[in-house]
């Protein structure tokens, strides 16, 4: 967690040396931008931490508002829940509106809704479950693995990007993941979950911007 950490302190201090270079504003309507990140997360009813790459794309359909699609693969996801279940996958993609507040520098904060649909799947690791039992009195030598399965989510978050320049923006965002695994696991894990992320992402104009 302290190189997270750290990381974090870099990327404001990189942000906060940009925001003094340039005063152009590159926040209009017909924008589009898109970025790829990792992506930490945290399901803090289980106690699991996951990790995941995220693309997204964006298009600004007004000053205010524009519609953006998000795709998310776990690469990794560590510990078990209190009932030795962890994921195999958990992967999801969505889409929704994103409301920026208006400023008058290249600073972009917004608020982020986003319905999505995971695609799911778990396992019960047998060799810390020595309680689980086959029907015929035996017990198992390999991990129990869940069919995979479809399940809503609801996504809600914030964050800013930072339009240094034309082509290029920082960006960092943190949301707020609701859903239930509905798996057919004895003891189904929740979807609920916490991620952050930061980068580097591109952006250009479908059109070129009128300019009040």
């Amino acid at each position: 967690m302290s190189l997270y950490k750290n990381l974090t302190y870099v990327f404001l201090f990189i942000t906060s040396t940009l925001f003094s270079q340039t005063k152009e504003q590159y926040i209009f309507k017909h924008l589009i931008r898109a970025d790829a990140s990792i992506v930490s997360g945290y399901m803090y009813k289980d106690g699991i931490r996951n990790v995941y790459v995220n693309g997204n794309a964006e298009y600004y359909i007004d000053n205010k508002i524009s519609v953006r699609g998000d795709a998310n693969f776990l690469l990794g996801s560590s510990e078990l829940s209190k009932n030795y279940i962890g994921f195999k996958d958990n992967h999801s993609i969505g889409l929704g509106l994103v409301y920026h507040l208006k400023t008058k520098n290249h600073f972009d904060p917004y608020f982020i809704f986003q319905p999505s649909i995971a695609y799911s799947s778990s396992y019960l690791d047998v060799n810390k479950a020595p309680h689980v039992m086959n029907a015929d009195g035996t017990y198992p030598t390999n991990n129990i693995y869940y069919s995979p399965v479809l399940s809503p989510l609801a996504t809600c978050g914030l964050g800013f990007n930072y339009y240094f320049q034309r082509f290029a923006h920082l960006f960092m965002e943190t949301r707020y993941i609701y859903g239930q695994h509905l798996s057919n696991a004895p003891s189904p894990l929740s979807l609920e979950e916490i991620r952050i992320t930061f980068g580097l992402g591109f952006n250009v104009f479908a059109v070129k911007p009128k300019r009040e």
